[in-house]
């Protein structure tokens, strides 16, 4: 049998929750900003309320996977280019 993770918690431990959430608020808005709302924006509000609602707890495998792509929006280009 596979190992299943059940327990996905962001931690309040030098704030990585609150940066968390302050990455998707900002992508939000850039999104906004540059017509890209229909690509990220709905899931990204979706994302921003659910966080807000549980404050990180019992968060679930689509949120985890999303902050982590939300998070590599965040990569310098020139560092996504020395990874290649």
């Amino acid at each position: 049998m596979a190992y299943e993770q059940k327990d996905y918690y962001i931690s309040a431990k030098d704030n990585e929750y609150y940066q968390v959430l302050s990455i998707a608020k900002n992508l939000l808005v850039k999104a906004i900003n540059e017509d890209r709302y229909p690509v990220w924006g709905e899931t990204l509000e979706k994302l921003i309320k659910e966080l807000e609602e549980n404050k990180g707890d019992n968060v679930t495998p689509w949120q985890y996977n999303f902050i982590i792509s939300i998070l590599l929006e965040h990569v310098p280009e020139d560092l996504k280019r020395d990874l290649d």
